[in-house]
């Protein structure tokens, strides 16, 4: 199970982006699946946030941008894309892709 400050990160991403908490909680079970399958564990655990709300705000109706990711997290663009990366070059969560327009950098 996620913990306490882990959920308040995906709380204050949830408030400041409008995202809706169906799509928080797809956010925090890919965050659990990372944290069980994978070298992710080793990550920073608000990295990891990071990355799991980019990789579901692909697949809702709110666009979410890595400025704004980067803004709520404090973590760098360019961290939370390399994270990304590696999550899509894993293959251990099918159902993430890489998306087709060029919003990662």
């Amino acid at each position: 199970m996620i913990d306490e400050r882990i959920e308040a990160i995906y709380e204050e991403f949830r408030c400041e982006l409008g995202i809706h908490e169906k799509d928080i909680i797809q956010a925090q079970n890919l965050h659990q699946i990372l944290l069980e399958k994978n070298p992710f564990k080793y990550e920073s655990p608000f990295l990891i946030s990071a990355v799991c709300v980019y990789a579901i705000s692909h697949g809702i109706p709110q666009r979410v941008t890595l400025d704004e990711i980067e803004k709520i997290s404090h973590i760098k663009k360019v961290d939370i894309v390399k994270c990304y990366d590696l999550l899509i070059d894993s293959d251990s969560v099918g159902f993430i892709q890489k998306p087709d327009d060029d919003i990662l950098h």
